[in-house]
């Protein structure tokens, strides 16, 4: 039995968030990164689902993807949909990461004594 909901990004299934628990979450070889907040509201409960890249954190991060989701099984699964082809259409970063690790060893080389 599979721990993730998605075949793709770890993520924990509905009855997390069910219970109003929250979850942020990366797939760096994708560059992308997520976090899941329920929310009570009187007109009805939501899953607020944010989608961003880069190494920053979300309070540190331009162009932030804001949606909302009904806070029910038909919801999670809607909001997982959108996070699935989110991952599946982003180019793979495995080499943009290799090559940076790489400048940042030859840059710390220059600079040991």
């Amino acid at each position: 039995m599979r721990s993730s909901a998605s075949e793709f990004i770890e993520i924990p299934k509905f009855f997390t968030f069910s219970v109003f628990g929250k979850f942020s979450g990366s797939a760096s070889e994708k560059d992308m990164n997520y976090k899941v907040v329920p929310e009570k509201r009187e007109d009805g409960n939501v899953l607020n689902c944010y989608v961003w890249s880069g190494r920053n954190c979300i309070d540190k991060s331009e162009n932030v993807q804001h949606t909302e989701y009904p806070l029910t099984q038909e919801g999670f699964d809607e909001m997982l949909a959108f996070l699935d082809n989110e991952y599946k259409s982003r180019p793979d970063c495995e080499l943009i990461w290799k090559e940076k690790a790489k400048l940042a060893a030859e840059l710390a080389d220059d600079f040991r004594l």
